[in-house]
């Protein structure tokens, strides 16, 4: 599935042939099966990533036009070939990949961007472990709350949220997930939280005071921005601290000085790639096996709301945007 030009997912991407890739030294070749539509997959297409597409890749049929570049980040399949000296996982082994251009039938990468899939842990399931999970794992660890503290999620029913909620509660954190439409609020009632129902800004302001009994908001954890987040912002005790990890309104975050110089509030961003440029050998290891030992218990915010094969990406882009939908789109094939 590649592009040759931003814009719109459901007009620029196209089925197209491109060359088997081969691996090089220190690679791993993986045959995908499954890779999840996540947000930042579409940004990517639209150029609003933080990451630029390279329009370098050409068909097997010669075409001289402007070169191509492949959507997504993460998949899951077996390993079909290793490269020169690389040692690694043998073929046939299930692997989660993280790499830029997951949407093609093969991936080639480092021998370090691919766990192994745990036993019991469904392809589909899998396909999701590289983003999501590790984004939840280093918030919940960057936030440091202590138990008693109280985290706002604008992004309530999201996948990362539920992950955080699931991740909080184990540390005695308490957590207020924002959410606007019912079936979300059943969803999140399943991980014993109580949910915050908030339409606007103002809502969400009203819903917080009255639902904290005591204290105040140790921190929040942006998704959304724009006036929602703004609002969540405001909700923080002295010395809070904000983190933005996604953009989902598209609108910026209107922050007044005060905030920051009088209730010295810290806010800042988050994005997985830089975050975990920043993990020595031995802090990567252990977050791939915490988000492995995770899968296994039954980390929710893995759930697979429709499958659908690669040919077929335009209906699935048209489910994946679907408001209520619980669990991902995955595409197969």
């Amino acid at each position: 599935m590649a592009f040759r030009g931003y814009g719109d997912p459901s007009r620029m991407l196209q089925l197209t042939d491109l060359p088997c890739p081969e691996p090089g030294p220190g690679e791993v070749r993986v045959r995908l099966s499954a890779r999840p539509i996540n947000p930042s997959d579409l940004l990517f297409v639209q150029g609003s990533y933080g990451r630029d597409a390279r329009f370098t890749l050409r068909p097997d049929s010669g075409d001289l036009h402007a070169g191509w570049a492949v959507a997504g980040f993460e998949g899951a399949g077996t390993v079909d070939a290793l490269g020169p000296g690389t040692t690694g996982p043998p073929p046939g082994t299930r692997v989660a990949v993280s790499a830029t251009g997951t949407w093609q039938e093969h991936v080639c990468v480092p021998r370090t961007s691919v766990i192994s899939i745990p036993g019991g842990v469904s392809t589909e399931a899998a396909c999701q472990l590289t983003v999501n999970p590790f984004t939840a794992h280093l918030l919940v660890h960057d936030i440091a709350l202590d138990p008693g503290d109280t985290l706002i999620l604008t992004a309530g029913a999201s996948a990362v949220s539920r992950m955080v909620i699931h991740l909080a509660n184990e540390r005695g954190v308490r957590c207020l997930p924002v959410v606007r439409h019912p079936e979300q609020a059943r969803a999140l009632a399943l991980l014993g939280t109580r949910p915050v129902p908030a339409d606007s800004a103002d809502a969400l302001t009203e819903a917080v005071r009255d639902t904290m009994e005591h204290g105040r908001v140790g921190a929040v954890l942006d998704a959304v921005g724009g006036a929602l987040g703004a609002a969540a912002l405001r909700c923080l005790r002295p010395a809070g601290q904000f983190i933005s990890y996604g953009m989902l309104s598209g609108r910026p975050i209107p922050v007044h000085p005060d905030d920051l110089v009088f209730r010295q509030v810290r806010a800042s961003g988050f994005w997985l790639p830089a975050r975990l440029e920043r993990l020595d050998e031995r802090e990567l290891t252990s977050l791939n096996q915490q988000v492995q030992e995770a899968a296994v218990r039954g980390l929710p915010g893995l759930e697979v709301a429709e499958t659908c094969d690669l040919a077929d990406f335009r209906c699935a882009l048209e489910h994946t945007m679907r408001p209520g939908r619980d669990g991902k789109v995955v595409l197969t094939g």
